[in-house]
């Protein structure tokens, strides 16, 4: 019995101990979880607790202004609203997308579009899926936030553009690519791009992206389970950290807003370019390209169609053509010829040549656009007259190397590398260029249309005018450059231009420049000359008409209805006034204009914008005396930087 009763009381013993053990791993297991969570993962499951609660609020930075060069705001900011989904606090997102396309009056359609475009992001970002809500659409949408959980409306600066905004000088936004975020992010990782972000696509806001931008910044606020906003630390006390967006630095630039205007008012209704510049320093005081294209509507999202319709529009929209766009120069290019005649002594301001209204060599007949002839011409006459036999004649005499020479001392045939948008560095031929690109020697008839700046010559409206700025001044070849400073958001200077002398001509003498100064002057200011369409009152005007045939036509073939547009003639006109010690340069070019050669219709087109400057500059000046004594000295304190700016060497 009493062996029974001890086998009981081991057995019991035993179970208890096993129980006791089990008690012990059950809460060792446990104790062990509650430290593994609350210690070891607790500042993971903290954070993961803080994103249920706490949503972290972007603050867009704002981009950089850009100033004309009297301050005068070319492009600012204005605040736009967007529609935000964060995919976190969405309940259920084709009901949500639902309710929202009948209150927009938007197809499903295109938020589930918006949404592939950034598959694969987290969660917890938003996503703009409609930009631009208009007050009423806002107003909707905070109306019905109860029944649109995770559904936000944002406010974001954006650029306002104004219809005096050149498109192709100060470029556009669009939306970064997808695609492209890592890649471009890993050369920008101190300040990355979030998708939906707008990145500079062309012209100043492409080229200087980093400067413009600017840095986001974020503050945190507490929400509840349908994404709402709460009040919760900040009534006991707590404050949500937060940081500031940090400005986009602003650019200064050297074009006049004034004349800009008046630029694209004078040109208004063609197509091409029109290029001004200083011809002391480089600036570029205006710059337009015709047909341009509408920023805003790439900032907002441009539709596929529309982007269609630009690419396929056969005047190229898109090419900003003062850099980009190459054509020959016409009768612009006799001036490179008459230098180029003087310097090897083919020609003196007195020899003549008969014009009988056309040039037979070989078995080839060259006519002059005056098909009765200028009888007998030197070069002034033929300057201002711009006769075409008097330069063929000499071209032939020089030869296509010689012109060809004077032509790249001058700057022609090579890239300016002015750094903005694609850049073209048109096209000076040499018999050696011909041997090799077709295959065949520089035959003799090839040489007169050259020397009239038709045949294998291409130029762009900027080189154009920098031709005609360095003719000015009398062979110095200033780079063009539009930005003068970069400012950042605390008023430091962070970048300033410094004029750029590219080379001066030594294959040319003063005197052969002022030579063909006197002569390009009156083919502005005589009554005969081509282009005295081009006069300003009370000041002189030098210049040379040109009219560039696109296919083999009879000539003033512009005037007939019968006529393609795209087969219509090229208008030129480049220019610099005063005649001596320039302050302005200008290059005209109409793309098959509807009216005529550069004498009907790109000297009108200089003449206003000459005009235009001379009036501007004496009303500043006018404005600048009347001004009260603090404001006057700080205006001549500016007036005279800028002047030591011009007069740089």
């Amino acid at each position: 019995m009493t062996r029974i009763h001890k086998q009981e009381s081991l057995l019991v013993e035993s179970r208890f101990l096993w129980a006791s053990l089990g008690v012990f791993l059950v809460l060792s297991g446990l104790l062990f979880r509650l430290w593994y969570v609350q210690i070891y993962k607790g500042d993971f499951y903290r954070g993961q607790s803080e994103r249920n609660r706490v949503r972290k609020i972007e603050i867009p930075a704002p981009r950089g202004i850009i100033y004309d060069r009297n301050g005068e705001v070319i492009l600012g900011n204005s605040p736009y609203f967007d529609l935000v989904f964060i995919p976190q606090y969405v309940k259920d997102r084709d009901t949500t997308f639902k309710i929202l396309s009948r209150l927009l009056h938007v197809p499903v359609s295109k938020f589930e579009a918006r949404l592939e475009m950034v598959q694969g992001q987290p969660k917890f970002l938003p996503i703009a899926i409609k930009r631009n809500l208009s007050q009423h659409e806002v107003s909707i949408i905070e109306a019905n936030k109860l029944f649109l959980p995770g559904i936000e409306v944002r406010v974001a600066p954006r650029r306002d553009y104004g219809p005096d905004v050149p498109p192709h000088l100060i470029g556009y936004l669009r939306e970064i690519d997808p695609k492209a975020l890592d890649v471009t992010n890993k050369a920008t990782s101190q300040n990355p791009y979030m998708m939906g972000d707008l990145v500079g696509k062309q012209g100043l806001e492409a080229r200087w992206e980093s400067y413009l931008r600017g840095k986001r910044g974020y503050r945190l606020i507490q929400v509840d389970a349908f994404g709402r906003q709460t009040e919760g630390f900040e009534e006991n006390g707590w404050q949500f950290p937060s940081v500031s967006s940090v400005p986009g630095s602003d650019l200064e630039l050297t074009i006049d807003k004034e004349l800009q205007k008046v630029t694209q008012e004078a040109f208004n209704g063609k197509n091409g370019a029109v290029v001004v510049l200083n011809p002391r320093n480089g600036e570029i005081l205006a710059s337009i390209s015709e047909p341009g294209f509408d920023p805003k509507a790439m900032q907002n999202g441009i539709s596929a169609e529309d982007w269609r319709r630009l690419n396929e529009n056969t005047f190229n929209p898109l090419l900003d053509k003062t850099t980009g766009g190459e054509f020959p120069p016409g009768s612009v290019y006799k001036a490179v010829v008459a230098l180029a005649a003087l310097e090897e002594h083919v020609i003196d301001p007195n020899k003549t040549y008969f014009c009988p209204g056309h040039y037979t060599l070989g078995n080839r007949l060259f006519a002059c656009h005056e098909k009765h002839g200028h009888g007998t011409v030197n070069l002034m006459r033929a300057l201002m007259k711009s006769c075409d036999v008097y330069f063929y004649q000499v071209g032939v005499e020089l030869g296509v190397d010689r012109i060809a020479k004077y032509a790249k001392a001058l700057g022609l045939g090579s890239l300016l590398n002015i750094g903005l948008n694609r850049e073209s560095k048109g096209l000076v031929p040499t018999s050696s260029w011909k041997a090799m690109v077709y295959g065949f020697p520089w035959a003799a008839g090839d040489t007169p249309s050259l020397s009239i700046g038709q045949s294998y010559n291409l130029m762009t409206p900027m080189q154009m005018a920098n031709l005609y700025a360095t003719i000015a001044n009398g062979g110095k070849v200033w780079r063009p450059y539009v930005v003068n400073r970069v400012t950042n958001h605390v008023g430091e200077t962070v970048f300033e231009h410094r004029p750029e002398l590219i080379r001066e001509v030594t294959e040319i003498k003063a005197e052969n420049f002022a030579l063909v100064r006197n002569a390009l002057m009156a083919v502005v200011m005589d009554p005969q000359g081509t282009g005295k369409n081009a006069q300003v009152p009370g000041v002189t005007v030098a210049g040379k008409t040109g009219s560039v045939q696109v296919v083999n036509l009879k000539k003033n073939s512009n005037k007939s209805s019968d006529v393609s547009m795209n087969w219509k003639e090229h208008a030129m006109f480049a220019a610099f006034s005063p005649a001596e010690n320039a302050e302005i340069a200008i290059a005209v070019v109409s793309q098959n204009d509807l009216v005529g050669g550069g004498g009907r219709s790109a000297a009108p087109v200089a003449g206003k914008i000459i005009a235009a400057y001379w009036r501007l500059k004496e009303e500043r000046a006018l404005a600048l005396k009347q001004a009260p004594p603090s404001a006057s000295n700080q205006q001549q304190a500016e007036a005279h930087s800028h002047e030591k700016s011009e007069k740089t060497n």
